[in-house]
Order: C-alpha cells, then structure tokens, then sequence
C-alpha cells in the first residue's frame, strides 16, 4: 500500500506542481534515520515521503490531521502516527523510539507547527533527544514551494537533502540536547540558503 500510494502521490506532484528533488541519495540505505524538515504546509509529509523513495518513512504529525476527510486515512497508511502539539506527548515518542529501534526512517518537523513565510524557525527539542536516545542518524531537507499552495494555485516545490548527520552525547543530557538541537537547526539553515539560491535561478530561467 505505501509504495504504491507514493508512487501515485509523487506523479500528482511532478504532474501538478513540477516536483524535484536534490539531494536523495543522502538517505542512508539502512539502519535508523530521523529525518528533520521545515513545515509549510499540511501537504508536507507527502512531500517528505515522495523525496525518499527508497525506504520508508514513518511521520510522526500532528494528530489534527487525522481528523481531516480523506487525508487522515491517507497519511495513516503512508506510515504517519499521531502527536499532540504541545503536550510532550510520551505515545508519540515511544512509537518514534520503537520505529527507530526496528531500523526505520522516522520523519519530523521539529519547528512543532507550520510557517507560512518560507523561513527556518527555532527548533524543538524533541529531534535531538530521539537522535541522542536511538543513536539515530539525522537527514536535513529543506522543502520549497508549499508556504504558497493555494486553491487553484500551484507553485512549484523543491525538496533538498543534505547529508546524514549523528549527534554526540556527552555527560551533560540537557546541554547535548541544546547543541543537538544546535547543530540540527544550523544544518537545516545551511540547506535552505543553498535551496534559496536554486530557486532563485530557476525563477530566472
């Protein structure tokens, strides 16, 4: 079912909005990987999804979306569990770490809510403290495009990967937690300037 879900959603994107992605063969090909992204739009996870096509990525998101008609099934059986924001929310997390454990692909946004301005915002802990726990490796992408979906409009979008990442722990947890989430931020500041720069000259073109 998810191969072939993707496989319809990656068409509707190319089709619709001119999907690309850059950067996929950072994805490690096995063993556990949090991926980390911006968050524009409810169409994210998809997009998320659709940008690794080979492995499978379990989102953790918010659990509003499951509410929505049609949707909530869709991104359920794409892999997604259900997070409430703001809360800490331990069920979410223990489904991340046993993802995590079984050797999967675990996809967040740890901004904790979508920006509709197309910037990088101040981070989550929550990333950092499951890449520290699980030994996970971190995948930065940067998604372009989806802060302008509208009805009736549609933009182009663009995801870029940048390379796979661990964090180091050290005696202190909560300042290996800081600078995790540090590390993880500038990591995707660095790939969203880059993204900034293609985009611009694809505008030209």
């Amino acid at each position: 079912m998810y191969r072939v879900c993707r496989t319809l959603l990656t068409g509707f994107l190319r089709l619709c909005y001119r999907f690309q992605v850059f950067g996929a063969e950072h994805l490690p090909e096995t063993g556990p990987v949090i991926v980390v992204s911006n968050h524009a739009n409810f169409i994210d996870p998809i997009v998320v999804g659709c940008s690794l096509q080979k492995r499978q990525v379990c989102f953790m998101a918010k659990e509003e979306l499951f509410r929505v008609p049609l949707f909530g099934g869709l991104i359920r059986r794409l892999g997604a569990f259900p997070v409430k924001r703001g809360t800490g929310d331990r069920g979410a997390f223990r489904a991340a770490r046993s993802a995590l454990a079984a050797g999967k692909v675990v996809g967040m946004f740890p901004e904790g809510k979508r920006y509709r301005d197309g910037q990088i915002h101040p981070l989550k802990p929550g990333a950092a403290m499951l890449a520290i726990e699980s030994g996970a490796q971190v995948l930065p992408m940067v998604i372009t495009g989806t802060h302008h979906l509208k009805p009736f409009r549609f933009p182009r979008i663009k995801a870029f990967v940048g390379p796979a990442f661990k964090l180091e722990a050290t005696a202190d947890k909560k300042e290996t937690v800081r600078q995790g989430t540090d590390q993880i931020f500038t990591s995707l500041l660095e790939l969203w300037e880059k993204a900034e720069v293609t985009v611009e000259k694809w505008a030209k073109l």
